[in-house]
């Protein structure tokens, strides 16, 4: 695989893991079968750029989505 496709893979999953998603989450959301993440993370075949930024664009949905959660608790536990 190219060093840009296993940055970008390498990004993805560090970006999932610090908002507590695993690559599982990720690939649930970009309704991409996670084995094929995985034959792309050890180098057996190259990801498509779309394929790429379903996952980029799986894991911010799935950051965001944590964040207003956030949000909303910190919200109540003001409000009590």
């Amino acid at each position: 695989m190219n060093t840009l496709a296993q940055q970008a893979l390498s990004d993805i999953k560090a970006k999932a893991a610090a908002a507590g998603f695993k690559m599982s989450d990720v690939c649930r959301v970009a309704e991409i079968d996670q084995s094929q993440v995985s034959r792309w993370a050890n180098g057996v075949t190259e990801p498509l750029y779309s394929a790429v930024r379903r996952l980029e664009q799986a894991t911010e949905a799935l950051v965001a989505a944590r964040i207003k959660t956030l949000s909303q608790t910190l919200e109540k536990a003001e409000q009590a």
